[in-house]
């Protein structure tokens, strides 16, 4: 069975913790833009179903893998997270949408639905991302586990450049600066595709 195509472009944006990924999306795309992920963790305080994550037993979670419902599906911290075809499909009907993933829900999510998906790597120094984790107040404990992390996640912007509808922005610069070079990247992917 083929997966039905997407009718607008999605954007995913990847980069190491800490790089601001999820602050600078959320200045440059509009909130109803953004694909809803299904999670298995619990509710914090102020977050709504359906608005920040559909929350799901594992049991849910397990018939949404079983059935093939999620585009693509991960464990972080002992909780699974991952993307609904039909969310993505929905998203994608009108204008263009957005999420914030792994390079790995990113590859899932471009095999079935390439070309239009989007890859947008933030590229950040390990010093910037500890600067920035020490100035939010994160635990020493976070900051090691997110410096030992970041090695890892920082390899992906290795990979990316093999895909070629990918673009690389320094968010090493002033937020309002890589707010900008996102804003420049998806107006002109839409250009291109509208």
């Amino acid at each position: 069975m083929t997966n039905p195509s997407l009718q607008h472009l999605f954007f995913i944006i990847i980069g190491p913790s800490g790089s601001g990924k999820t602050k600078v999306a959320e200045a440059v795309l509009p909130k109803d833009y953004k694909v809803i992920s299904h999670t298995t963790r619990l509710k914090r305080l102020g977050e709504q179903g359906g608005i920040d994550y559909y929350f799901e037993t594992q049991e849910q979670f397990q018939n949404l893998i079983q059935s093939n419902a999620l585009a693509e599906y991960d464990t972080y911290n002992g909780q699974k997270y991952g993307v609904g075809i039909d969310e993505l499909l929905r998203k994608t009907s009108k204008h263009c949408a957005y999420d914030v993933l792994t390079f790995q829900g990113f590859e899932a999510i471009e095999k079935l639905f390439k070309p239009m998906v989007v890859p947008i790597f933030l590229d950040v120094s390990k010093e910037n991302v500890m600067t920035r984790l020490q100035e939010r107040g994160d635990l020493p404990e976070i900051i090691k586990e997110r410096s030992a992390l970041y090695d890892q996640e920082i390899k992906n912007k290795e990979k990316i450049i093999h895909y070629p509808q990918h673009f690389i922005i320094d968010a090493n610069q002033p937020f309002d600066c890589v707010v900008k070079s996102l804003a420049h990247i998806v107006e002109e992917c839409i250009k291109k595709h509208d």
